[in-house]
C-alpha cells in the first residue's frame, strides 16, 4: 500500500555532515563575467538493497540540515512494484536502508524515528480474473469527473491532478511492461514473466501527497516515519479518497449511456444490442422481466448475467437501481488484493 516516500533525514553532527559532503558530486553554475554562483547542490545515486537499487540523495544545507532521499519501497525490498508493500513492513525496509546508506559514507546517521516525510505516494491493486475485466473497468473509470482537479485520459489510465494530492487509476501491466519488465527479464526471466502475467490483471489506484498536505492526513506536527507504520491507518487513507472519486459519479445517468457505451465497446454490434436491451428489460422493468424470465431459457440468463458482469455492469436484483457492481467490487479492503509474488503464486488468478 505505500510506494513512494521522500524524507528528510536530520543531521546535526557538523563532522558528519561535511564528511558526507565532501562524497557527494557537486553540481554549480557561476556567471562566467563576473564569477556570480547562480546555484549550487551537493547529490548522488547510490546503490543500495540487495538488488542494488540506485537511490538518489539530495544534501539540504540549510536549517534543517540533512539529507533528502526519495525511493520506491516495493522496488528497493521487491526489485519491483507489481508487488505492495504493508505498513508494517516499512520499518524494517528503512532500517535496512539506513544501514546500507551509513556502510556507503562511513559515517552514521540518525535513527528512523527522527526522519522527516516530505511525499508519499500510497496505492491498492485489485487483482481480476482477465486483462479484459481490467480494461472494462478502466473505461467505466475514464468516464468520472473530479470537480477542482485537472483530468488526463490516457490508453490505460486516468489521473486526476492537484496541487496538494493526485489521484491514478492505471492498468498495471501495461505501465510494468513499459518501464520494469526488461530490466527484471535479464535478471531474472521467469520471475519477470511472472510479473507479468500478475500485473496485466491488475487495476491500480494510486494517490501521491505532496507535503503542505501531509498535515491534513496527519495532523500531530512533523509527519516521521511512526505516522506511516499501521496498515488500519494507510488502508483508511486510500478508502477515504476512493470514496471521493465515486462520490461525484450521476448514478442516473452511468446507468443507461454509460452501460450502452460499455457493452458496445466490448462486444459485437449484435451481441451489444441483445445485451443491452435485456439489461434494460430484467433490470429496470417488471414487465419486460416477467416476459424475460417466462421466455428465455435460464441457463441464457445466466449467461446474459455473466456477460455483463465480466465488464463490470450488473445490478443486484430487488436493492434498487443505484446497485453498480462496478463501484462494488472497487472497494478497500478487497478479496481481490494480493500484495507479493508468494501470495499470487498460490491464488486463484495464477494459471
Amino acid at each position: 500500500m505505500i510506494d513512494t516516500v521522500k524524507f528528510l533525514i536530520p543531521i546535526e553532527d557538523s563532522e558528519a555532515f561535511e564528511s558526507i559532503k565532501n562524497q557527494l558530486t557537486r553540481t554549480r553554475r557561476e556567471k562566467m563575467t563576473t564569477n556570480e554562483l547562480k546555484f549550487e547542490y551537493f547529490t548522488e545515486e547510490v546503490e543500495v538493497g540487495s538488488y542494488e537499487r540506485a537511490v538518489r540523495i539530495y544534501l539540504k544545507q540549510d536549517s534543517p540540515k540533512g539529507l533528502f532521499v526519495e525511493f520506491s519501497l516495493p522496488k528497493f525490498y521487491y526489485d519491483n512494484n507489481v508487488e505492495m508493500i504493508h505498513a508494517y513492513d516499512v520499518e524494517f525496509i528503512l532500517d535496512t536502508l539506513k544501514n546500507d546508506i551509513c556502510q556507503f559514507f562511513q559515517e552514521h546517521i540518525p535513527h528512523i524515528e527522527k526522519w522527516i516525510i516530505y511525499r508519499l505516494d500510497l496505492c491498492y491493486n485489485w487483482t481480476f480474473e482477465s486483462e479484459q475485466k481490467c480494461q472494462s473497468l478502466m473505461n467505466f473509470i475514464q468516464r468520472i469527473d473530479f470537480p477542482k482537479k485537472k483530468k488526463y485520459v490516457y490508453d490505460t489510465s486516468v489521473m486526476y491532478k492537484g496541487s496538494a494530492y493526485t489521484i491514478k487509476f492505471y492498468l498495471k501491466g501495461a505501465e510494468f511492461k513499459k518501464h520494469d519488465y526488461k530490466d527484471i527479464f535479464e535478471k531474472d526471466k521467469d520471475k519477470a514473466d511472472l510479473l507479468l502475467k500478475w500485473a496485466e490483471k491488475v487495476l491500480r489506484f494510486e494517490v501521491e501527497f505532496k507535503k503542505g498536505y501531509l498535515s491534513n492526513l496527519f495532523p500531530h506536527g512533523q509527519v516521521l516515519i511512526s505516522s506511516i507504520i499501521y496498515d488500519k491507518i494507510i488502508e483508511d487513507i486510500l478508502k477515504k479518497y476512493l470514496a471521493l472519486v465515486f462520490r461525484y459519479i450521476d448514478k442516473e445517468n452511468m446507468k443507461h449511456e454509460d452501460v450502452r457505451q460499455l457493452i458496445n465497446n466490448n462486444f459485437s454490434p449484435a451481441k451489444a444490442l441483445r445485451l443491452y436491451q435485456f439489461y434494460k428489460g430484467y433490470y429496470f422493468n417488471e414487465d419486460e422481466k416477467f416476459h424475460i424470465k417466462k421466455g428465455l431459457n435460464p441457463s441464457t440468463i445466466w449467461r446474459y448475467k455473466k456477460d455483463l458482469k465480466s465488464i463490470g455492469v450488473s445490478f443486484e436484483e430487488n436493492l434498487g437501481d443505484s446497485n453498480f457492481v462496478a463501484i462494488e467490487e472497487l472497494v478497500i479492503p478487497s478479496e481481490n488484493t494480493k500484495f507479493d509474488l508468494l501470495d499470487y503464486k498460490h491464488s486463484q488468478y495464477y494459471s
